[in-house]
């Protein structure tokens, strides 16, 4: 955690996490994976290096301009409607982006969609009412997404970086995503624990205090046969 607050802007801090990130997925060694939003490549690279085959989307493409090792099948598209087939891939990979996307269940959906049955997915974002939650405007995103705005900007100006409520970065909380998910047509949840102290998953069951404390939510998904309607 001092870490993240001291290092998060800088590139060696990005691919530590990743590697820890990838470090704690099950075996990917031979599987095609998915990762979505997938930035720069911190993701993708750590995956590669591990044996997996790895197909990257991301919507931003000055982001994927400044991967330093471009996987061979790199996508610029919107994570709400994936330019893949059906059950395409062995995993899903989705970190801190659901909190960029105004249709962040959509992209659950479309998760779901392009997974295997039996295949699993790894999903983070930084759930709004966390301290960080209001990225360019923390913390006064607690006075609310827009009220904080007017105050950042009235108190100091502008703000730095792109990640602006509703321009960047849109509210999101654990009890929305795990609502959605309940009875899902293809997906269940296998667990959910806070990112950056995963030993501390018990908090995740806490509904108010899960949305302040956990300041990453991590959410571990299992595609399942199709309910039927």
């Amino acid at each position: 955690m001092r870490r993240f607050l001291r290092d998060r802007g800088d590139d060696d801090f990005a691919r530590e996490l990743a590697f820890r990130a990838v470090e704690s997925l099950p075996p990917i060694d031979g599987l095609h994976v998915a990762d979505i939003g997938c930035g720069p490549g911190y993701y993708a690279t750590a995956m590669e290096d591990l044996g997996a085959t790895v197909s990257t989307v991301e919507i931003d493409f000055s982001e994927l301009a400044a991967a330093t090792r471009r996987p061979d099948a790199a996508t610029c598209g919107d994570a709400r409607h994936l330019p893949f087939r059906h059950s395409a891939f062995d995993a899903v990979l989705c970190s801190n982006m659901l909190e960029h996307t105004p249709d962040p269940l959509d992209v659950i959906d479309e998760i779901g969609r392009v997974l295997r049955v039996g295949g699993w997915a790894w999903v983070s974002w930084t759930n709004w009412l966390s301290p960080w939650g209001g990225h360019a405007i923390a913390p006064l995103h607690y006075l609310g997404a827009e009220r904080g705005l007017r105050a950042y900007r009235r108190i100091l100006g502008e703000p730095k970086g792109k990640n602006l409520p509703f321009d960047g970065v849109w509210p999101l909380h654990i009890t929305t995503v795990l609502n959605h998910l309940n009875d899902h047509a293809t997906l269940n949840v296998e667990a959910v624990e806070p990112r950056y102290y995963p030993g501390l998953r018990a908090i995740m069951r806490v509904p108010g205090v899960r949305e302040v404390v956990a300041w990453n939510c991590v959410i571990r998904l299992r595609r399942h046969d199709d309910r039927p309607s």
